[in-house]
Order: structure tokens, then sequence, then C-alpha cells
């Protein structure tokens, strides 16, 4: 297919370098003493080569119009290609990214996948520009006051962004202060009027970007297989008819895969990504390829051996570790848990190192309940005065200990809440464990951006 050359492109990017750094000036006030009290009179800044149209008309169409101050005017002095930043000219990176899906009907973005794009990213070309910057007064302390909170603001640059797009590699640069020039006028003054101007004179270092190409693309982000292991297709018990194999076909068999085949390990309020060495993985590299994080994102867990991802999961909202890019922050949705079906437990202890009423522990309240670790005997723990075994949930019933859940002789799924850490655990396989920590395997959890 045939495709239109690109005969003219203009993306206003060094228009955006003078807007970012006019908004830098645009904000300061300088104190003015009159009869009702000190009033504070914003600092106004404009680019310096305006045009000569609007120039008039700012002047009321007349000659006799005197420059109003204080102000702040910017300009670019000049501009040199920066061959000691030039970096692969030829370079093209290329990034996959994915929209939500977009609702016509009622103008929003929802919480699928939408799109599918490749972009193809040129290297930038760099240039120096040099920026002055000019501070119009009338008399020296409005010079210094305005000055005075320019100083502080560069120690020596500021950085800024010419915009949010997170496509743009080179929307960061730095403004940086390298000369000032204090005054415009000779000395001595002597009865000389003209404005006083100050001039800052500052290097920024830019980029500009050639047009990115992009490409929509369509993938594939789960896969259904089929699993017949026959040595016949006669084994199957299908008739002979080829129309008919298909009008039989039975419920099948599904295999759900995950990008990369990436494992999920749950490990307290940490949502670790990792792959099949176990080594820990960038979720903003997986992330990146899909949408982005946001106040809405979820995560959920497959808690269960059933591949059905609706069946029993444990849902939490998710956001990015600032210290661990391999990490999500997940705080479960305690709702989501499983139902207990045993009465909480105060604390989990090992009951032979303390008892109720030593300091460590609280005196014993009826109702009072602790999951044990150790075996506890009579004659070896006189103040407990109850013989029980490791695992096993012991209970004050107003007298004295009693085993309230033997768990040697449970052999069913249970699950109790530690009041203390507000974390629940499930009996399972002859041992307390977590009822939703733990690693998950690909197919067994999803993340909803």
């Amino acid at each position: 297919m045939a495709t239109k050359n690109l005969d003219y492109w203009y993306d206003g990017q060094v228009k955006r370098y003078l807007q970012q750094i006019i908004r830098v000036f645009s904000h300061f006030q300088v104190a003015e003493n009159t009869e009702n009290g000190v009033n504070y009179n914003r600092v106004p800044c404009r680019y310096a080569d305006a045009s000569r149209m609007v120039a008039s008309i700012l002047r009321g169409n007349s000659e006799n119009v005197i420059n109003s101050a204080p102000f702040i005017a910017c300009s670019i002095q000049g501009m040199q290609v920066a061959r000691e930043r030039v970096h692969s000219p030829t370079h093209v990176d290329t990034q996959q990214v994915a929209e939500r899906a977009y609702n016509i009907e009622t103008g929003t973005y929802g919480q699928e996948q939408g799109n599918l794009y490749t972009v193809n990213r040129h290297m930038p070309v760099p240039y120096n520009m040099t920026l002055q910057v000019d501070i119009w007064t009338t008399n020296t302390d409005t010079k210094l006051q305005i000055l005075e909170q320019l100083f502080v603001l560069f120690n020596p640059s500021i950085q800024l962004q010419t915009n949010s797009n997170p496509l743009d590699w080179a929307s960061i640069f730095e403004l940086e202060l390298t000369d000032i020039q204090w005054s415009s006028r000779s000395l001595p003054q002597g009865v000389d009027e003209t404005i006083d101007i100050a001039t800052m004179s500052f290097a920024v270092p830019i980029w500009i970007s050639p047009p990115a190409k992009v490409k929509k693309q369509t993938i594939i982000q789960r896969i259904v297989t089929d699993i017949h292991e026959v040595s016949s297709i006669d084994d199957l018990g299908f008739s002979e008819d080829f129309a008919d194999f298909f009008s039989q076909v039975p419920e099948t068999a599904e295999i759900v895969v995950t990008p990369n085949d990436y494992s999920l390990q749950i490990d307290g309020s940490s949502a670790v990504l990792i792959n099949s060495a176990l080594v820990g993985q960038s979720w903003p590299k997986l992330v990146e390829m899909q949408g982005e994080l946001s106040t809405v994102s979820k995560l959920k867990l497959n808690i269960t051996n059933n591949s059905d991802e609706e069946l029993d999961a444990v849902i939490g909202s998710v956001t990015l570790n600032p210290m661990d890019n391999t990490k999500l922050i997940f705080n479960v949705d305690p709702d989501t848990l499983p139902s207990s079906t045993l009465t909480a437990v105060i604390k989990i202890i090992d009951p032979r190192g303390s008892y109720p009423g030593d300091g460590t522990l609280i005196a014993p309240v009826s109702g009072q309940r602790y999951l044990i670790t150790e075996t506890l005997t009579k004659a070896g723990y006189p103040n407990w005065g109850i013989d029980a075994n490791e695992n096993d949930i012991i209970e004050y019933n107003g007298t004295k200990w009693i085993v309230s859940y033997d768990a040697s002789s449970s052999a069913v799924v249970d699950y109790v809440t530690n009041t203390y850490t507000t974390k629940q655990y499930k009996w399972y396989n002859n041992s307390w464990i977590s009822s939703h920590e733990g690693v998950y395997n690909p197919g067994f959890w999803r993340l909803i951006l």
C-alpha cells in the first residue's frame, strides 16, 4: 500500500520550552507601601520579541506611552548545536503502548484493555539554547525584592517538564543560571531617568524531536487450548462424520497464559513479580505493555486449584513500591477473604515462655483464645494447667483453659483470624498457613488496571 510522504510537520517544541520558562518568572510579587497598608503587586512576565502589531496594540497605537515597570522580559539570545550530547543519531526506540477500552456511548474509559499501539521513537537532536531574562524596575528597592526571590530559586538550576506525555523522552530539561548583569545604567547616574534593567543569562540544554511512527497492533492476550491425549480420533467417541465431530465436542480443558509466564508471590503487603527462576521482575515494564496503574487498579488472586479466576478470588488495591520496582504494595480487601470457620484468636504464641497475667500476656478472661505453636502439659507448665498439642487453639472458659480446637483430629480446611495482626490463617495439610499469602502460578492471578 502506498504511503504519503511527510511534507510538513510542526510541533511547537521551542514554543513549549519558552512557555514553561515564562511560567517560572510569572508569579513573583513586590511589596508597595500605601496609605492603606502594604499592597503586593504581581510582576508580569512576557516574551520580549513581540510582533510589531501586538506591540502597537499594547501601546494604544501611540508613540507617547511610557513603558510600565516593574516587569520581566524573556528572550532567546542564541542557539547552538550540542555536539557533545549527540547519541546514535540513527537510533530508533520501540515502545508497546496499550490504552483502556473506550465506551463510545458513555464517553468514558473502562477497566478493560483497548487498542494496542507500537510507537517508534527517533533519536532527538540536542541544542544548547541561551536565554536572556531582563528585570525592568524603576527603583532599587523593587529591583532587590525581585532579584532576591529569583536568586534562591536557582542553585544553580531548576528542572522543568515541557509536557506530561509518558512517551516523550525529551520532555525533561534544565534551566541553569550562568551570568548576572546587575544594571544597564552607567555610574554615576546623575539625572538619568532611564529604567534600570538587570539581566540574567541562562543556559538551556534542549532536544528537538522528529515525528514518531505510531502503528496499531493486535496481540493474543488469552489462549484457550483443547487438550485430548488419545492415539486415535476414534478414541474420542465421536462419529465418523466430520461435521458431526464438531457438534459433539464436550467441555474442553483450558490453559490460561499469563504474560511472560510470570508467577506472583504475596508476602505480607508486598506482591512480588517473579519468573520461573524465582527472580524478581520489573512491574513497570509489564504494566506499560497494557496501560498504567491508577487509584482503581486491583490485584485478583485465585486461592483455589480451579483455573476459574472468578472462583474464590481475593482482591486488593495496589500501588507501585517506590523503593523496589519488583514489588507492588498490596492492600487486601478483608471482605474478599474466605469466611472464618473458627472464632478469632487473640494471638499466636509459644506458651512455654509466658502465661496469662505474667506481664507478657493479659490476665485470663472468659472467652480468651490463643493458637499455640508448641505442646503444653500440666506437669511441665502448671500455670496453664492444660494438656494441648502444637497448632491447637486453647480457650479460657471462665475457670480453666480447655482445648477449643484439636488440630490433629481435623480433616477439613478451617479458617481463623489473628486479631493481633488482623491476618487470616487456614488449617491445611497439617499446618497453619496464611489464607492468601504464598506463590501464585501463571493463570492464577490477574492485575486489573
